[in-house]
């Protein structure tokens, strides 16, 4: 009888035993999903880069000749206008130079009035010599008639040949004469020319002592101080900066040529400056230079951004956080762009229904690769698949996993439009709109702890709990 007992009793125990260790055992948990409620909105695509606030004009003022600074009459942030002096360089070593050049060319010009009196000279003895010659030709042909006629000896008639042939020689010697006086004219008036060019150039260069704006503008850099001496040799030595017009300035931003594809004329752009932080500036973009620039293997195009600056709060050299629209689409389903590149683990797709990882009608095209830790597959950035990153053109279709009615992943295509680099916008032939999109899987940390299980551990207060203890 007591072996009955004690039979009993053992079983009891272990019964007992038994049911409370398969009711308190932990229990393996279900796979807990991380997901996101599929949406409608807006989508706005923006290209993001930094870029320098500088003038749409920049006016270098230099010198271009030597000397002192006598006097400065503009000094930074001066308005000034077109033909304003705004500096002036000591003249007197040009004041002197264009003496100097003033009294050779009047030099020059008296040479030209000699010249011209001897070559006047010179015609007026030609003619007198030739004069002289007619009259001895006549008496000789006279002397030879009377010669013939023995009416005059030989010795009178060879000296009035003499006469004439001395004459012959003189007049010849008068005209080289009026040929020399008239070199000598060609002679001094290239001496006035050179003489004036020389007298231009020294008042060019005395005018160039006084520096006058060559626009309206705003002094935006001063290089000299006064008394300091300039020297002007292979360039001219910069002297004051102008800006044309700073109510309009322009930004320069270099965009890598991943996004430059999607950057076109007239696309809007907002950007803000640490000055002004909670400031929003806008400006369009004017023009896409095909000027390359290639820094540690990063090839960039500079954009160029014009916007409105009434209130003349940009100063150029300013740094602009800029934010390029180059798409925006409204009323599309928005998802986050976690979920284009999640797929679920082999063993989660092993223990799914047929049905749930099969493709849409009409698409055969596998799932996403998954990498080691849940990375992106090769060749998708961190914003999402080709096209979906920020400033990127639409992608082809995708995979996402939505939680289906039996709480199981099911796989949807979809195909990417836009993306902001959070959520992006895409087209699906089904109706996703709030539909659970999942994005993760729920770590350990955020499952039930063993301690929770465990019926003997200590239990923190629950909310009815805490209410009684209050």
């Amino acid at each position: 009888m007591k072996a009955v007992v004690t039979i009993i009793i053992v079983l009891a125990v272990g019964a007992g035993g038994w049911y409370g260790w398969s009711k308190w055992r932990p229990k393996q948990q279900a796979t807990s999903w991380r997901t996101r409620t599929v949406e409608r909105g807006e989508i706005v695509q923006e290209v993001r880069a930094t870029g320098t606030v500088q003038p749409i004009k920049n006016i270098l003022v230099g010198t271009q000749v030597n000397g002192p600074i006598l006097k400065l009459f503009a000094d930074f942030n001066d308005e000034v206008k077109e033909g304003q002096t705004i500096a002036q360089i000591d003249p007197a070593v040009y004041k002197a130079t264009v003496a100097r050049d003033e009294a050779t060319l009047a030099s020059a010009k008296a040479s030209v009035l000699s010249a011209t009196a001897n070559n006047g000279q010179a015609k007026a003895n030609v003619e007198q010599t030739q004069a002289r010659l007619d009259l001895a030709e006549k008496e000789l042909a006279r002397a030879k008639l009377l010669l013939a006629e023995a009416l005059v000896s030989q010795a009178e008639y060879d000296t009035l040949l003499a006469n004439r042939d001395a004459l012959l020689a003189q007049i010849k010697i008068n005209r080289n004469a009026v040929d020399q006086s008239a070199a000598a004219i060609s002679q001094s008036e290239a001496a006035v020319l050179n003489a004036e060019a020389a007298l231009e150039v020294s008042r060019a260069n005395l005018g160039y002592t006084t520096i006058a704006s060559p626009v309206d503008g705003v002094i935006i850099q001063r290089n000299v101080d006064e008394g300091q001496t300039v020297v002007s040799s292979m360039n001219a030595q910069t002297i004051f900066t102008i800006a044309t017009d700073l109510t309009r300035v322009q930004l320069q931003a270099d965009i890598p040529e991943s996004e430059v594809g999607g950057i076109v004329t007239g696309q809007a752009v907002t950007f803000t400056v640490d000055a002004y932080s909670r400031v929003t500036f806008t400006g369009q973009v004017t023009q896409v230079r095909m000027s390359a620039t290639t820094v540690q293997n990063v090839v960039t195009f500079p954009v160029i951004i014009e916007a409105a600056n009434p209130r003349r709060q940009l100063f150029p050299g300013m740094t602009a956080n800029l934010a390029i629209e180059t798409g925006r689409a409204q009323g599309v389903l928005k998802i986050p762009t976690a979920a284009l590149r999640f797929t679920p683990p082999d063993d989660v797709l092993a223990a799914l229904p047929a049905t749930a990882a099969q493709d849409a009608p009409g698409d055969d095209a596998p799932p996403p690769p998954r990498m080691a830790g849940g990375g992106p597959p090769p060749g998708m950035g961190p914003g999402g698949p080709p096209g979906g990153r920020r400033g990127g053109g639409a992608g082809g279709p995708s995979k996402i996993w939505i939680l289906g009615e039996d709480g199981n992943p099911e796989r949807v295509t979809v195909r990417q439009k836009l993306s902001d680099g959070t959520s992006a916008g895409v087209e699906c032939d089904r109706d996703l709109e709030g539909r659970e999109v999942i994005v993760g899987i729920n770590t350990a940390s955020s499952a039930p702890s063993a301690a929770e299980n465990n019926p003997f551990a200590p239990r923190m207060p629950g909310p009815q709990m805490r209410r009684a203890v209050r």
